[in-house]
């Protein structure tokens, strides 16, 4: 019985003992144990990718040439230039103003960083003026002369739908900078009228001075615009973007006539520079979730 007992406790002492040794070479082979610490700059922290899904109003400034738009209409002949020296004031100058509507959505997790956002606008300048003249109606048995009135009206019009495709970079929290590009299909139309006055329904017009055509001119385009947009996160709900874009216009591959008049009649020999192209300023309010 005490052999017995002698034996438990030896091999107790004997275990013991093992796993005191194990313990200290362990820990002895690493001198520098006291001294480790854990780095908190080895470990990575994910940054959160650039979310947003909004609606937004825009309004927009296209700046265009207009040289050739306003050559075009410039009385040819000597008379009508003494009478209709006023003709001046139809001159489109300036930028086209319009309003329009954004959507866009984070492709985020498909695509870190990236949105996608379809665009719509519409934009017109109009020019117009009265003037007077006098007539002569070849059915007077006086032939008295008679003073009438005319309205002159231009209107440039544009609208189109667009497709945009942005990479957004966050460098500071609520602030966003996404680079990104467009494409975009639309019209543009040209309309120049001369009106004499008064008019009435069942009268045709008394005269037609022949200082400018009376015609509609459209014409169907695709735009490439190259864009930068900055945004800034008011709120996790509301945003404000102001963006900077340079539109390329080329003729349409979807329209039989680029170039139509009055109608759906083939139009030809238009300047290349007559085109809805230049650069394009735009700021908008947006509603939406924005996390950045």
């Amino acid at each position: 019985m005490k052999t017995k007992s002698f034996s438990l406790k030896k091999i107790l002492s004997s275990t013991v003992l093992t796993a005191f040794l194990f313990s200290y070479s362990a820990f002895s082979q690493d001198d520098d144990f006291e001294n480790y610490r854990f780095d908190d700059d080895k470990v990575s922290t994910q940054k959160t990718p650039y979310f947003a899904l909004s609606f937004g109003v825009t309004t927009s400034f296209l700046f265009m040439n207009y040289d050739d738009i306003n050559s075009k209409l410039k009385c040819s002949d000597p008379t009508c230039k003494v009478l209709h020296y006023s003709l001046d004031a139809l001159d489109f100058s300036g930028p086209v103003v319009g309003l329009g509507f954004n959507f866009f959505t984070a492709l985020s997790p498909l695509v870190n960083n990236a949105r996608l956002g379809v665009s719509y606008f519409s934009g017109s300048q109009t020019n117009e003026f009265d003037d007077k003249t006098t007539f002569i109606d070849p059915q007077d048995p006086q032939l008295k002369e008679q003073q009438i009135n005319i309205n002159y009206n231009r209107k440039l019009s544009i609208s189109d739908v667009g497709l945009h495709f942005d990479y957004a970079f966050v460098p500071m929290k609520s602030l966003a900078i996404l680079p990104g590009i467009g494409i975009k299909t639309g019209s543009m139309t040209l309309e120049q009228y001369e009106t004499t006055l008064p008019r009435d329904w069942n009268e045709s017009p008394v005269l037609t001075t022949g200082a400018i055509p009376n015609e509609k001119l459209e014409y169907s385009y695709v735009a490439f615009a190259p864009q930068l947009n900055i945004e800034y996160a008011l709120t996790g709900f509301l945003m404000l973007r102001a963006s900077g874009s340079y539109m390329l216009a080329v003729d349409s591959p979807f329209s039989k006539n680029a170039w139509t008049i009055n109608g759906n009649n083939p139009y030809t020999g238009v300047p290349k520079s007559v085109k809805p192209q230049g650069f394009s300023a735009t700021i908008g309010l947006y509603l939406g979730l924005f996390n950045y």
